[in-house]
């Protein structure tokens, strides 16, 4: 792959200064590191690979409390109200997130207009997708445990919850990503903890009520303090987009992300359907340590986009720090991984999982690998506005990815599961790459940044 247009090789731009900081930092490990987060790109992802880490543990444990203060049934009861509610939240969220972060650095007089837009379009998706929800567990499955109209209130709360995030990133407030979200996990614990007599209620209303407590004074931030100080920026070398090209890239990027998400989301109930809950059981517990690791390469990816949308001129310097980072933490995780599969999943989860699920955990973690590449290849779509790069890299994983995971899963079981998304993740990483070094559907005027 080839790079970006080159900036200014001056010693006062923004990359030479981050190279001379690095350089005159000290050789000890806490210099090295202190080195590291004095550089903008560093120190965004690592804010938000701290989010990660803290709705990790924090979620973890949320549902070990559940487990010993509600019955077997209200845990199960009010999963499953959570999950729904989840699930409207990706509709309407998945591919608006990465767009506020890319649309909000350049913007400057549109940026509220875009934010309330954005908040408004999201919450319309996910109401539908709920109203779809409340339907189909009616009819088909049972019903949640929460009235719809409560179900239907949360929607909107927690599609805002979301979003704010991305707002967030691209007002270059990350540092206020991970606060808010330990805040939430505390608090939510506090509340599981208040309302452990309401049964299925109070697992449903924990993850509902402080998602409201905390949208009312981030966004009074956003919209009274965060948004007119972006606006007084001074303007930057790129214009702004007109509201017409920020709607189609908006779509675009929705459609993508959630054609990139719906093969994930659907394995293991793939593998439901096909080999039974106890097979599933064994899989979900390797697919629950790797899976959400994703989210690493994904947190590295939006802070890239927010530094690169602001100043496009730095897109290679930024691209290369960023798989810099990536390759670093990735290459380690995925052998710690791959290596310790058993012993990871024996002490977790107990002997017959590890034995049953070794061979998956095997096949799965070096999937990340090529989804870092991925997730930075789409990144770097997103910060040249190439909505068809974006279209064909989603299109190319659901096509290749569902129905891989049917074959295999059918042929070799969930060992199977493993194997398609390893070589699902490879398959799209060489589209990914072929379309790179190819220069095809580059749909921008000017020149391209990775493309020849």
């Amino acid at each position: 792959m080839a790079g970006p247009d080159d900036q200014a090789a001056s010693p006062l731009s923004p990359s030479a200064r981050e190279h001379a900081t690095a350089a005159a930092s000290s050789t000890t490990p806490l210099g090295f590191l202190s080195s590291l987060l004095r550089v903008p790109l560093y120190r965004s992802s690592s804010a938000l690979i701290l989010t990660t880490v803290a709705n990790a543990v924090l979620g973890l444990a949320f549902w070990t409390l559940a487990a010993r203060l509600y019955s077997v049934e209200e845990v199960g009861m009010g999963a499953a109200a959570v999950a729904a509610l989840q699930l409207a939240s990706m509709v309407g969220c998945t591919g608006l997130t990465p767009a506020l972060i890319r649309l909000i650095p350049p913007s400057r007089a549109k940026t509220r207009r875009l934010v309330e837009g954005t908040y408004l379009a999201g919450t319309a998706l996910a109401l539908v997708c709920g109203a779809g929800v409340i339907v189909a567990t009616s009819l088909f499955i049972e019903p949640l445990a929460v009235p719809a109209f409560v179900y239907l209130m949360a929607i909107p709360i927690f599609v805002i919850f979301t979003l704010q995030d991305g707002a967030l990133i691209g007002l270059r407030r990350e540092a206020l990503v991970p606060v808010e979200n330990a805040v939430y996990g505390v608090v939510k614990i506090a509340l599981l903890i208040a309302l452990s007599t309401g049964g299925a209620w109070g697992i449903f209303t924990a993850w509902s009520i402080t998602a409201l407590l905390l949208v009312v004074p981030v966004n009074l931030l956003l919209f009274l303090r965060f948004i007119p100080a972006h606006v007084a920026r001074k303007p930057g070398r790129h214009p702004e987009m007109g509201f017409a090209e920020i709607g189609r890239f908006a779509g675009s990027n929705h459609v993508s992300g959630l054609l990139m998400a719906v093969p994930d989301f659907l394995m293991p109930i793939i593998v439901l359907e096909i080999e039974g809950a106890e097979q599933n059981a064994f899989f979900y517990a390797a697919w629950s340590l790797v899976w959400p690791l994703r989210l690493l390469a994904s947190n590295i990816a939006n802070a890239f986009t927010a530094q690169a949308a602001g100043d496009e001129s730095r897109t290679k310097d930024l691209w290369f720090k960023a798989g810099a980072l990536s390759f670093g933490i990735f290459v380690p995780l995925v052998l710690v991984l791959s290596l310790g599969s058993y012993t990871l999943l024996r002490i977790l989860f107990g002997v017959e999982y590890a034995q049953n699920g070794d061979w998956v955990m095997r096949l799965l973690a070096p999937g990340l690998l090529p989804f870092a590449f991925v997730s930075l290849a789409v990144a770097l779509a997103r910060v040249r506005r190439q909505v068809a790069r974006l279209l064909v890299l989603a299109v190319a994983y659901t096509a290749v990815s569902l129905p891989l995971s049917i074959v295999l899963v059918s042929a070799a079981g969930i060992d199977g599961a493993g194997m398609a998304w390893l070589v699902s993740q490879f398959v799209v990483g060489g589209v990914a790459a072929a379309i790179w070094s190819l220069g095809l559907f580059g749909d921008r005027g000017h020149p391209e940044s990775l493309q020849k």
